[in-house]
């Protein structure tokens, strides 16, 4: 009687645990979720050893394991543990035939691959995951006893694998589909750009055009030795929007050339490339907020065009708070005090050649649109009449870059930067490189100095004559996160040839120095 009570009791743990995998099955899309939890599921039900799901390759050559139960499956995930499809595996073999294979006895069974993981394995079993006919991989069970599987185990085990096939098969469908949204996004992008060029060529034909006029006269002036101011003025203004155009509309059309960027980092920078000063503006980001994946020179100047609005709608302030949001996507969000956006205007803003203001091409918002639809994220803004505008930018989390220290030898190195969150990345990147590292904002001894292009605690000018008289200009790098021919120029005549893209990761850093 109390046998069948105990086989009573386990089936209807089974049956629970089947059900509980099910239920993950159906509501789980992430592979990376759904796969430890199962394992676990298993071992804890069965009381099993271990258990571990391998899914093949995209060669199709090696099964992988993606995921293992306790503290053997963390040792062999950490060392990448992998078997050939065919080889002489219990995996091996039941991903090359697509059929169960099992082991009451390992030592007895020619395919059982002793892995010195998991030492006190006796029995075992590989189960392939298929759908319509496709092996995706295979889920092995472990016990330390022999002959520990029964007829049902197995039954329901199998079970689990075939439903677990289903899901890992929905995943890489759902993968595929929104790989396949995101070619057809990018292609409407790049089809919206297209239009919109040729709108600009045809604007700037129009602003082009009184220019001509304009050199004539000026041309025929000069022999008079006379200059009319209006049409300097003329001049001017026109060529200032005619680059305006190329930097705002023509510019995001280049392939974006992604790469893990501080956030906080690229939004002070932007603030100070549109004028703002360190007193107006706020910037309040959370505490290990991931780095985004952009291309900083784009995402920077997008920023910078966001906060000129700001300050030509008369800002006092500008409050920037960065975050993780719900979707697992970082929040960039601008607000400032500013006069506001009239209702009728709020659907035109996304248009170019559309603004509030007078001579302004209204292409500020609409560069942003673009870019950050590049970069596969959303913006939206939200703004009444004298209440201010909060522009809400969402932007792709960043895989954590690779903490892979550089160096060619030990230097002295000078870093001359205000005391801000990449300025202790910094410092703490290249100390731990071996370097000896000496915060400043003056000149100093050093075998190599590194300058970060953007100061607001102290005057640039001052910086690059004090480096100037101790000899060290040969040696500075400038750290420019939106280096432009202007900015390259602007350092270059003053002594400084180098100018560097701004490093957001250990290598990019420690292979400066």
């Amino acid at each position: 009687m109390t046998q069948e009570l105990q086989k009573a009791e386990r089936r209807a743990r089974l049956l629970e645990a089947a059900n509980l995998v099910g239920k993950q099955v159906t509501s789980i899309r992430n592979l990376d979720e759904l796969l430890p939890k199962t394992v676990d599921i298993i071992c804890e039900a069965y009381g099993f050893y271990y258990a571990g799901v391998f899914l093949i390759d995209e060669n199709g050559k090696f099964a992988v394991l993606r995921a293992g139960h306790g503290e053997h499956g963390k040792t062999m995930l950490a060392a990448g543990h992998k078997l050939e499809v065919g080889s002489h595996s219990m995996i091996g073999w039941a991903t090359a035939h697509r059929q169960a294979r099992i082991a009451l006895d390992v030592d007895a069974d020619a395919e059982h691959f002793k892995n010195q993981y998991v030492p006190q394995t006796r029995s075992e079993m590989a189960l392939p995951l298929v759908v319509n006919e496709q092996v995706l991989g295979a889920v092995t069970v472990q016990s330390t006893e022999e002959r520990a599987f029964s007829e049902e185990d197995i039954l329901t085990l199998q079970t689990m694998a075939d439903q677990l096939a289903v899901a890992i098969n929905n995943a890489y469908l759902l993968k595929d589909l929104e790989r396949t949204n995101a070619q057809l996004l990018r292609a409407k992008t790049y089809e919206a750009l297209t239009a919109a060029t040729t709108q600009a060529i045809h604007w700037i034909g129009n602003k082009a055009l009184p220019m001509t006029t304009a050199i004539e006269r000026i041309k025929a002036d000069a022999t008079s030795g006379k200059v009319d101011e209006e049409d300097l003025d003329l001049l001017s203004e026109s060529v200032r929007l005619i680059i305006d155009v190329k930097e705002n509309l023509l510019g995001p059309i280049r392939e974006p050339q992604t790469r893990p960027v501080m956030a906080a980092d690229i939004t002070q920078i932007a603030a100070s490339m549109a004028g703002g000063t360190p007193a107006m503006l706020t910037i309040q980001a959370e505490p290990q907020t991931p780095h985004i994946q952009a291309d900083s020179a784009q995402i920077a100047r997008a920023l910078a065009n966001i906060f000129k609005n700001s300050l030509e709608a008369e800002a006092k302030n500008i409050l920037v708070k960065i975050g993780l949001s719900s979707e697992s996507k970082v929040t960039i969000s601008i607000q400032d005090d500013g006069l506001g956006i009239m209702s009728d205007m709020k659907d035109k803003v996304w248009a170019a050649f559309i603004s509030t203001k007078e001579h302004h091409t209204g292409l500020g918002l609409p560069a942003a649109l673009l870019v950050v639809n590049q970069h596969q994220g959303s913006i939206n803004l939200h703004s009444s009449p004298r209440q201010g505008t909060t522009v809400e930018i969402c932007l792709p989390v960043a895989a954590q870059p690779e903490n892979l220290l550089l160096s060619n030898g030990a230097k002295s190195i000078l870093l001359i930067d205000d005391n801000d969150l990449w300025a202790a990345f910094a410092l703490e990147t290249l100390t731990a490189a071996g370097h000896t590292v000496t915060c400043a904002l003056s000149a100093q001894p050093a075998d190599l100095v590194l300058l970060d292009e953007v100061l607001n605690t102290a005057v640039m000018d001052t910086v690059l004559a004090q480096l100037k008289a101790s000899g060290l200009l040969g040696k500075t790098i400038v750290l420019s996160a939106a280096p432009s021919v202007d900015t390259v120029n602007r350092f270059t005549r003053k002594g400084i040839a180098n100018v560097a893209l701004k490093p957001y990761s250990a290598a990019e850093l420690t292979a400066l120095a």
